[in-house]
């Protein structure tokens, strides 16, 4: 994975992909599964989990995610 930049879906600063939360607001900066655990970034955008296939409640962020593909 690459270790670049990344924004927060929250208040849109400037965060490194190693840090998990927000150094300006707090932001958790991945997600959880519901269902098993598993976590992932929260710029990938998985409506259901890629590792158990539960339904998430991941909220979708155009600024982050870009258009709804």
């Amino acid at each position: 994975m690459a270790k670049g930049p990344m924004r927060c879906p929250k208040c849109g600063a400037v965060t490194w992909r190693w840090e998990k939360y927000c150094l300006e607001c707090g932001q958790k900066l991945s997600f959880e599964c519901p269902g098993c655990g598993g976590q992932w970034r929260y710029f990938y955008y998985y409506p259901y989990c890629p590792s158990c296939g539960t339904k998430t409640d991941q909220e979708y962020i155009p600024a982050v995610h870009g258009k709804r593909p």
